[in-house]
């Protein structure tokens, strides 16, 4: 983090100053997931503030989960920093899958076509490769590897709809809805359902890469309601 030039704080709320700040610089990825933050002294002086100050702002992350704090190790940024709070909330909201599958559906439609009109090369390139990996999972019937290229391919169609504010809030919501409605403890038909996910993928890739929006809404909007369909069948037709 070194090099980064911050405005000084008013005399009041450093606290909160210093807390907007390192918000600022995770949602801008000057930080990795998972990476050390720099010792207090360091960003006390990158910040104009007290190591006192510095050490309520990271109170404060740590309390939302944005940060872990190891003693004797340092402090460091977690794996999903921004998605914290939206986790707690999601956890207590888990039987509303029906209600979230509607909800995923308006945004991520919506995306998907305008990525249809305004994806780049790159974009591209990020979608084919999280096909890819996604393909590679479904191959060695590894769930996991499978699902975190699902959340990948989510959040590639995301980036490519060229909104920076939806990517932000789907760049939270994604992986933790995902984890929702995936449902792996009773996962009954794994590889069949890997499978079906990833073909309804490549529908929603094939019609962005031919900037067809209208398919591109109608794909993904179909890949949602399936997976839905699967989830509520899983449950033994209780979503």
């Amino acid at each position: 983090m070194s090099g980064f030039k911050v405005a000084k704080p008013a005399e009041t709320g450093r606290r909160d100053f210093v807390v907007r700040q390192l918000i600022g610089i995770i949602r801008d990825r000057k930080i990795a997931p998972g990476a050390r933050l720099p010792a207090e002294p360091e960003l006390a002086d990158m910040f104009g503030v007290s190591r006192t100050v510095v050490r309520e702002a990271m109170q404060t992350l740590q309390a939302t989960g944005t940060i872990r704090i190891e003693q004797g190790r340092g402090t460091f940024l977690a794996e999903n920093p921004l998605a914290q709070p939206f986790s707690v909330w999601a956890t207590m909201n888990t039987h509303r899958v029906g209600e979230l599958f509607a909800v995923r559906s308006i945004l991520e439609a919506e995306a998907a076509s305008l990525a249809a009109g305004n994806r780049t090369k790159a974009d591209l390139s990020r979608m084919k490769a999280a096909l890819d990996a996604g393909q590679e999972g479904v191959d060695a019937v590894d769930w996991r590897a499978t699902m975190a290229a699902d959340v990948e391919f989510h959040r590639a169609v995301t980036q490519a709809a060229g909104l920076a504010l939806l990517r932000e809030m789907l760049e939270v919501a994604i992986p933790v809805w995902i984890d929702m409605t995936a449902d792996v403890t009773r996962e009954r038909r794994r590889a069949e359902r890997l499978q079906l996910t990833l073909d309804e993928h490549r529908a929603v890739y094939d019609a962005i890469k031919s900037g067809d929006g209208d398919a591109a809404r109608n794909a993904i909007r179909a890949h949602l309601e399936n997976s839905r369909d699967r989830r509520i069948a899983n449950d033994g037709g209780h979503a």
